[in-house]
């Protein structure tokens, strides 16, 4: 696939979209447990999904996004989303489950920040290609509708990798690795179609928005609480008790 040609303003504009997914994913999943994980290593790990997070990005627009324009069939795709996906989640599997992550708790805020890195810079590379002209005969390149729907595909892409790999943290606490690597490859496999596909047909993006959106603002709150040390659980339901008396008077 050629290069993309949109200029400078265009691609900047790309990647800030891309990256109000990194704050929506922290706004959704960390902020209401600021102060019970250690903030510091969040953040290191922000760096190594971004860092990690454009490999696979290139990775998914040269081996899924130009076969697609070159029209392969699914079936020589498809093997290929499930390789990469895999990948995502034994990276993720080692990532939150060092020995010093998993004694500290910190398996559950570490992926989720691992998949907000992973996650902004393929909706970066996706975002890019949506307001290329050259990626396909009937994009409409950079536009207003564009730009809105890039924001659609940044938050999907933070939220939904952040989920996935947060869950994969929260389940490790509990000893379990095999199941939740398998299910989160296939959930994985499938947010790439869906993203990807977004970018050819718009309704595609409705396979993992919902689903994106859905389990990061119900089931993301519960997992970082669920995930909390002890003490720091007793800490966090007395702060929530000072908070509700506080809103009585």
């Amino acid at each position: 696939m050629a290069s993309p040609l949109i200029g400078l303003v265009e691609m900047q504009i790309a990647f800030a979209i891309a990256l109000l997914g990194i704050y929506i994913g922290w706004r959704t999943g960390l902020s209401h447990v600021s102060g019970f994980y250690d903030l510091t290593g969040a953040a290191r790990h922000l760096l190594y999904g971004i860092v990690i997070g454009m490999i696979f990005a290139v990775a998914v627009d040269r081996m899924i996004l130009a076969e697609i324009v070159l029209g392969r069939s699914w079936d020589a795709i498809a093997p290929t989303m499930i390789l990469i996906g895999a990948s995502q989640s034994m990276l993720t599997l080692v990532v939150t489950g060092r020995p010093r992550t998993v004694r500290t708790s910190s398996s559950m805020p570490y992926g989720w920040t691992f998949g907000l890195g992973l996650g902004s810079m393929q909706a970066a590379y996706v975002i890019v290609r949506l307001f290329d002209p050259e990626t396909w005969a009937e994009s409409t390149g950079f536009g207003v509708s564009a730009i809105f729907f890039g924001l659609v595909i940044s938050a999907t892409c933070a939220l939904g990798t952040a989920a996935v790999s947060a869950w994969q943290g929260t389940k490790l606490l509990h000893a379990s690795r095999l199941t939740p690597t398998v299910v989160s490859t296939l959930a994985r496999a499938l947010l790439i179609a869906s993203v990807v596909l977004s970018i050819f047909e718009p309704l595609a993006l409705l396979l993992a928005a919902p689903p994106a959106f859905y389990v990061s603002y119900t089931k993301g709150p519960e997992w970082a609480v669920e995930t909390l040390s002890e003490p720091s659980k007793k800490e966090y339901r007395r702060m929530m008790r000072r908070e509700a008396l506080s809103k009585k008077q």
